[in-house]
């Protein structure tokens, strides 16, 4: 087997990273290439992504990739956060920046839209997790905002289905990404017409959905010309970062469960069909893709209320190290958020909104910083053992051990406190699992993996596992 270099581009809500994967046919040797803030543009009132920038970002990975080691990447693959998208007219124009989901134009979408289907419906049309993030929801608001930019000829493009576009010329959508916006039919395995009917916009809009480790092109000729790199592919690696995430968990056995740490916590377990039943319903769990399969998985509010403290202290003043030595120093709490409260999705403050929650729920707390911490650490895992135990009712299995992945690997005492919650054994991974997994998702898409267990094989080869113990 020949060697080969993949480059992972993985786009995340407040940074990109881009990765390259060096494969001799028996070690693959990761080193990070280039990094770059990503964050919100707000204009006019609204949170916008600036995806102008984030391509002129991805073109430089590209160029120091081939700098650094003196030829192209054979492959190139994105993933990024879900459900954001924008909207591109007949003649091939972006028609302005795409929104962000922790926008405000969604409010009471949600409510508005059950008034056409009822959430027992849409969940059984889609199996997805009823969330005002959701594509469906932000397109129901645009609709009705902005009903000009639904004309014939017009077309949606995810986030990654964007710079895929803007790097290709080719317009698709991949699996994993289609099954986080509501929109899709997983037991149809495609576009819910239905749905579109209710919206009152065409289904044409959407783009044919294709596998996870697929070959999406080459360069358009005018970029590979430009940047000098005829020979470099595009793949579809899971270009939705946590089904990504998920494929680079190095796992042993049955019965075990993930969490997926980052702004976001996704947790749940996979399967090889969709789960959609009352219990799922109930609890509100959600079925995505994965690189092979289905995740059953629900989502919650994570580091963001922390990366929102830091923001109400002074960022550089508290990194993210400092916040652990703070909380190990606060000792244990009896006071407790929710993290998926509204309160904590976008505050001007987030140290006025924890405050303000507990006084709400009539819980007492010093406002010491370092109690403030370890409060919503343990609230974090607490909610997270509450869904385990969702997940584990709606697809009628125990739950035997959990997978952390992604930057929570390094904050030990989370995982702690996980596995103090839980009472089940955590295990540590990845920190970068998601660009891991993208980077297997162009070996499967170039032909040097044949399936997702050789690649898991593969890393765990490499991977330095770290396990706590319940206490």
């Amino acid at each position: 087997m020949l060697g080969s270099s993949h480059l992972a581009i993985d786009m995340g809500a407040e940074s990109g990273k881009a990765l390259l994967g060096l494969f001799d046919g028996k070690t693959l040797t990761v080193k990070e290439i280039h990094r770059f803030p990503t964050g919100l543009l707000t204009l006019n009132g609204h949170k916008h992504w600036n995806i102008y920038w984030f391509y002129e970002e991805i073109v430089t990975a590209i160029l120091k990739a081939r700098k650094e080691f003196g030829t192209a990447p054979e492959t190139l693959g994105i993933d990024t956060w879900g459900v954001d998208y924008a909207i591109m007219d007949p003649s091939g124009r972006f028609a302005g920046l795409p929104y962000s989901y922790r926008d405000d134009r969604t409010h009471n979408a949600v409510e508005e839209f059950s008034e056409i289907i009822t959430r027992q419906h849409l969940y059984d049309l889609t199996g997805g997790q009823i969330l005002p993030i959701n594509t469906l929801f932000q397109l129901f608001a645009e609709k009705k905002y902005r009903p000009e930019l639904f004309t014939p000829g017009s077309s949606l493009l995810f986030m990654p289905d964007i710079f895929n576009y803007l790097l290709t010329g080719i317009k698709a959508t991949e699996f994993t990404f289609a099954t986080t916006s509501q929109l899709f039919n997983p037991n149809r395995n495609d576009w819910e017409p239905e749905l579109f009917n209710a919206l009152g916009i065409r289904s044409e809009i959407m783009q044919p959905v294709i596998r996870p480790g697929s070959v999406l092109g080459k360069l358009t000729k005018s970029l590979a010309g430009e940047l000098s790199l005829p020979d470099t592919c595009v793949v579809v690696p899971a270009t939705h970062d946590t089904a990504s995430a998920i494929a680079a968990i190095p796992a042993d056995g049955e019965n075990w469960a993930y969490i997926s740490t980052g702004t976001w916590m996704l947790i749940g377990v996979e399967s090889p069909s969709p789960v959609i039943n009352p219990k799922g319903f109930s609890h509100n769990i959600t079925n995505e893709g994965g690189l092979e399969g289905f995740r059953i998985l629900k989502n919650m509010m994570g580091f963001w209320i922390l990366n929102g403290l830091r923001k109400s202290w002074g960022e550089n003043e508290y990194p993210y190290e400092r916040l652990m030595a703070m909380a190990s120093e606060a000792g244990s709490t009896d006071a407790f958020i929710d993290p998926d409260d509204p309160m904590f999705f976008n505050p001007p403050d987030m140290e006025q909104a924890v405050i303000q929650y507990l006084g709400k729920s009539g819980q007492s707390i010093s406002p010491a910083r370092n109690t403030l911490v370890r409060c919503v650490l343990v609230s974090l895992a607490l909610k997270i053992k509450k869904i385990l135990d969702q997940v584990s009712e709606t697809v009628n299995q125990p739950i035997h051990k959990v997978y952390i992945t992604g930057g929570g690997v390094h904050n030990t005492l989370f995982c702690q406190l996980v596995a103090n919650a839980t009472g089940l054994t955590v295990i540590t991974g990845y920190a970068e699992g998601t660009a891991m997994g993208n980077i297997i998702g162009q070996m499967i898409a170039a032909g040097k993996l044949s399936n997702l267990e050789e690649g898991r094989s593969l890393l765990k080869r490499h991977c330095v596992f770290k396990i706590y113990s319940p206490e």
